[in-house]
C-alpha cells in the first residue's frame, strides 16, 4: 500500500481501478474487470474501498441484455477540486474544476481600489481564493492543488536570479502569503506562457500536435515550447523567454539591451511608435492595438503600414523560432497575437520561407493561461493518485511549494536540495 502526495493511501489494485474509471468516465464493475483482466471479486473490493475514500461514486444503473442491471461508477463529485490562478499586471483570474473535469466556477476581476498596483493584486488574490474556497469546498471536497501562473520565469530553485522582468510585480513570497492556504495544499508555480502552451496542448488547437510553440504577443512577448508533448522549461526555467533577446526587430534597431526585443515588439511600444505622429486627418488616433488594426482593415495608410511592419517583425520572430526548434505548429496568442489581422500577415511572411510550418491562433483565447494553471494541478493530482498508471505532462522540475502560511520558509533558503524548507520539484 502506497501513500500518494494527496494523503490518500491506495493499494496498487485500487490505483488500477481508479485509473480505469478516470479514463472511461463512466464504467461498471464488469467493465473494470475486463479492462484489467482481474477477477470480479477483486474489483468489487477495490471499488468499495474507493467509494469509502470518496473518490468514486455510483451515478446510475445500466440495464444488461439478460435483464440484470449493473451499477455505473464515475469520479465522485466530492472527490476533490483544483484551483488555477492567472495573475496578470492588471487583473486576476481564477478557475476551479472538479477532479472529474467539471468547471465549478470562474471569476475574473480587474484591479481597483486604493493602494499600489501590487497591493491591489495581492488583495484581489486573497479575496478571490478565499471566496472560492468558501463556496466550492463544502460541495466538492478537499482542495487537491493550486496552480499559479505568473508573468515571470519560475526557476527550479526560487532563489536563482530570474531572466524575466520582475520589477513592479509582487514577489512570489507575497503571492504565497496572499493565498493563505493550509500547509498541506501543494501550490504549483509556473510561467504564464508555459501554462497557455500546456492548455492549448490539452484542450485547444494543439491537441494532436507533438511539437509546437505558443507565441504570446501582447504587452509582453514570450513563448512556450512543447517538445514531444511536454512543456520544455530549460536549465533555469527560462526556455522560450524570447523577451530577453538582446536585439530588436528589425536588426538595425539602435537599442540593444537585455529586453530589447520586447521593448520593440511589446504592444505599448508598438502603439506609441505608430500613433505618436498620427495625422488626425486620417481619423481619430487609435488608443489600442485592436483599433489600429481595424483602421488598417479600413485602409488608413499609417495603420496599414503599422500592420504590415508588425506582421513582418512577428513573422521574423516566428521564423527564428522555427529555425531553432523545428515545430510542426506555431500558435499565436496574447492580446495582439490572436488578432486575425495580424495572423494573416504573419502567416504570409512565414509561408514564403517555411511553408511546412503551420501558423494559426490558439483556440482558448484569454482563458488559455488559467486553463493551463488548472491543468498543472490536475496533472499533479492524478500523478499522486494513479502513480505509474498516469503519464505525466509536467517537466520533472516543475516547482511545487508546500506550507504557504510561512512563505519565508518556502521561498528564501540556501540549501538547493529538493526537499529544502518545504520546496520540492516533482
Amino acid at each position: 500500500m502506497a501513500a500518494s502526495p494527496t494523503g490518500i493511501e491506495l493499494t496498487e489494485t485500487e490505483r488500477s481501478v481508479l485509473s480505469v474509471v478516470y479514463a472511461k468516465g463512466e464504467c461498471t464493475r464488469p467493465d473494470i474487470s475486463a479492462s484489467l483482466d482481474v477477477s470480479k471479486p477483486t474489483v468489487s473490493l477495490a471499488v468499495s474501498a474507493l467509494e469509502n475514500a470518496g473518490l468514486i461514486a455510483p451515478v446510475r444503473a445500466r440495464q444488461g441484455s439478460l435483464g440484470r442491471s449493473a451499477t455505473v461508477y464515475a469520479i465522485a463529485a466530492s472527490a476533490g477540486w483544483l484551483l488555477g490562478l492567472d495573475i496578470g499586471s492588471t487583473r486576476v483570474k481564477v478557475l476551479s474544476r472538479g477532479l472529474d473535469g467539471r468547471e465549478l466556477k470562474s471569476v475574473s476581476k480587474s484591479l481597483s481600489g486604493p493602494g499600489t498596483r501590487n497591493e491591489q493584486i495581492l488583495k484581489l488574490i486573497g479575496s478571490l481564493v478565499a471566496g472560492m474556497i468558501d463556496e466550492i469546498a463544502p460541495v466538492a471536497g478537499p482542495l487537491r492543488a493550486v496552480g499559479v501562473a505568473v508573468p515571470r520565469v519560475i526557476s527550479q530553485y526560487l532563489n536563482e536570479e530570474s531572466t524575466s522582468r520582475t520589477v513592479g510585480r509582487p514577489a512570489l513570497a507575497e503571492i504565497l502569503a496572499a493565498l493563505d492556504l493550509n500547509a498541506d495544499v501543494p501550490v504549483l508555480l509556473e510561467n504564464n506562457v508555459n501554462c497557455a502552451a500546456l492548455a492549448e496542448m490539452e484542450l485547444g488547437s494543439a491537441q494532436d500536435v507533438n511539437d509546437f510553440v505558443f507565441l504570446q504577443v501582447g504587452v509582453g512577448i514570450g513563448s512556450g515550447i512543447v517538445a514531444d508533448r511536454r512543456v520544455l522549461r530549460g536549465a533555469r526555467g527560462g526556455a522560450g523567454e524570447v523577451s530577453s533577446l538582446p536585439t530588436g526587430w528589425p536588426a538595425h534597431t539602435a537599442k540593444a539591451d537585455r529586453f530589447a526585443l520586447e521593448d520593440y515588439l511589446g504592444a505599448n511600444q508598438f502603439l506609441d511608435r505608430w500613433t505618436s505622429t498620427w495625422d488626425v486627418r486620417q481619423g481619430p488616433v487609435p488608443t489600442t492595438v485592436a483599433e489600429l488594426f481595424d483602421s488598417a482593415a479600413a485602409g488608413v495608410p499609417t495603420a496599414v503600414a503599422a500592420l504590415d511592419q508588425h506582421s513582418r517583425d512577428i513573422g521574423q520572430l516566428v521564423l527564428s523560432l522555427a529555425a531553432v526548434l523545428d515545430p510542426a505548429l506555431i500558435l499565436l496568442g496574447g492580446g495582439v497575437g490572436q488578432n486575425p489581422h495580424l495572423l494573416e500577415g504573419v502567416r504570409a511572411v512565414v509561408q514564403r520561407i517555411k511553408p511546412e510550418v503551420q501558423v494559426t491562433a490558439g483556440s482558448l483565447g484569454e482563458d488559455a493561461t488559467v486553463e493551463g494553471a488548472v491543468a498543472l494541478t490536475l496533472d499533479h493530482a492524478l500523478s499522486g493518485l494513479l502513480g505509474s498508471r498516469y503519464k505525466r505532462r509536467l517537466d520533472d522540475r516543475t516547482t511545487v511549494v508546500f506550507g504557504t502560511q510561512s512563505p519565508a520558509d518556502t521561498v528564501t533558503y540556501a540549501d538547493r536540495s529538493r526537499s529544502a524548507r518545504g520546496l520540492t520539484s516533482v
